[in-house]
C-alpha cells in the first residue's frame, strides 16, 4: 500500500438490518460524500501527512481538502471497499494479515457502488459483542483510509475555496465509533425508521452544515 496520509472518513447505514440464521447483521452502508472536507492541521492524518510545514507548525489551522466526484466515484477507489474489514473503534494501525484476527468484527461484502451523492456498500457485522453494542445504541461509523494530497488551490463552483485536492483513496477499514465526524446522522437506523439521509448545506462563510431533511435545507 502506498505510504499516503491516513484519513478517517464518516458513513450512514441504510434503515434496514437483518439477522442471519448463524446471528449475523447484515446491512447497507451510505459512505462520506465527495465535496469540501475541513481539518484541523493538528489532527494526526494531517501531521503524518506530506504537507507543508506552514500547516503542520500551526495546529489550530483549518485545512479545506476538495475530495472531488471523480476520485471519490472512480472504480478504483470504489473498488477497494470489497471486503475490508469492520472494526470496533479505530485500531492504533491498519488492519492487516498480522493483526485482523485481534481486530476485525466483520466485513464490507462487496465493492463500493454510487447513490446519488453518496458511496452505498453492504456490511456483515459478526461478532455478537459488536451486534449487542449496535443494538444498544453505538451506531456511527467512520471510514479509515489513505489518501494523496496534491497541492492545488481553488474553489467550487458555489465559489467555496479550497488548498488542497485529495486523490488516490483508498479504504483499509470501517469502524464503529461513538461519535462519527458528520455528527448523529451518520448512523445505523432501525427497521422502523425512515431514512432520513442528511441535506448537505453551504453556509455564506463557506462551511457546510448537514440537516435532517429537505425543509430544513430549504429553510436555511
Amino acid at each position: 500500500m502506498p505510504e499516503y496520509p491516513i484519513f478517517y472518513d464518516t458513513v450512514t447505514l441504510a434503515p434496514t438490518r437483518e439477522m442471519t440464521d448463524e446471528g449475523y447483521l447484515l446491512a447497507t452502508a451510505s459512505f462520506a460524500r465527495a465535496g469540501i472536507y475541513e481539518y484541523s492541521a493538528g489532527e494526526p492524518s494531517i501531521l503524518n501527512s506530506d504537507l507543508p510545514k506552514e500547516y503542520q507548525n500551526d495546529p489550530r489551522r483549518v485545512v479545506k481538502i476538495l475530495r472531488p466526484e471523480s476520485e471519490v466515484f472512480n472504480d478504483a477507489s470504489l473498488s477497494t471497499y470489497a471486503g475490508k474489514d469492520v472494526t470496533d473503534n479505530h485500531p492504533s494501525e491498519f488492519v492487516n494479515s498480522k493483526n485482523y484476527k485481534d481486530l476485525t468484527v466483520g466485513h464490507v461484502t462487496g465493492s463500493g457502488r454510487k447513490e446519488g451523492d453518496f458511496v452505498v456498500a453492504d456490511l456483515i457485522i459478526k461478532d455478537a459483542d459488536t451486534i449487542e453494542k449496535i443494538n444498544d445504541g453505538k451506531v456511527e461509523l467512520s471510514a479509515g483510509y489513505t489518501a494523496e494530497y496534491v497541492e492545488e488551490k481553488g474553489s467550487t463552483s458555489d465559489g467555496i475555496p479550497y488548498e488542497f485536492v485529495q486523490r488516490n483513496i483508498t479504504i483499509n477499514h470501517v469502524a464503529l465509533v461513538d461519535a462519527a465526524r458528520a455528527g448523529s446522522q451518520a448512523r445505523i437506523f432501525d427497521n422502523s425508521e425512515v431514512n432520513t439521509m442528511p441535506k448537505i448545506v453551504t453556509l455564506d462563510n463557506g462551511r457546510t452544515v448537514e440537516v435532517a431533511d429537505t425543509a430544513a435545507a430549504t429553510l436555511i
